[in-house]
């Protein structure tokens, strides 16, 4: 694999890794609390986390299959894409986001499925990434809805900044419990 490409899917399996941590040493009751501050709960920040990460794979997919049926180039740069969304603190949690209703979690939201499912499109996520090793994902473009235009790399950055986030914020709606 490309080493941008393989430093981007490295943090992002290492923000799994704490995330499925988290979840295996949690009894699942704790997921179903909803904090004191009316946010979701664990469960339905479980669900939000696959409904993005399972747009953003079909987003990358459409992507993907275009510039490469147009003749992607080659990958030759050689700097590290790991900072390359640090300007929109997407870990500042005192900046709130509203989620569209789209990607908002569901009331009847439950832990398995919801956990299943975000591990099948961390799947297909990767998949999409295989398609285009070795390719520039600079020259792909679409437009973030919240931050401007991200290009694949950044799309893909944007997984694990989304899911770190969270993350952050499951801690603390798991520690109200």
């Amino acid at each position: 694999m490309h080493p941008h490409l393989q430093e981007i899917t490295g943090y992002l399996a290492h923000v799994r890794a704490d995330l499925t941590k988290l979840v295996d040493q949690t009894p699942p009751a704790k997921f179903d609390h909803r904090p004191r501050n009316g946010g979701w709960t664990g469960t339905g920040i479980i669900q939000h986390l696959g409904k993005v990460e399972g747009s953003i794979s079909k987003l990358l997919e459409g992507l993907f299959a275009k510039a490469m049926a147009d003749g992607m180039p080659a990958e030759t740069g050689t700097e590290s894409r790991l900072c390359s969304l640090d300007q929109f603190r997407f870990l500042d949690r005192s900046v709130r986001i509203e989620a569209p209703e789209r990607l908002a979690p569901e009331p009847t939201a439950e832990l398995g499925t919801s956990w299943s499912s975000l591990q099948a499109v961390r799947l297909r996520l990767l998949r999409a990434v295989e398609h285009v090793d070795g390719r520039d994902l600079t020259v792909v473009s679409a437009p973030h809805p919240i931050f401007g235009a991200f290009n694949g790399y950044q799309w893909i950055l944007s997984v694990g900044k989304h899911e770190e986030r969270h993350l952050i914020q499951l801690r603390e709606t798991l520690s109200e419990a």
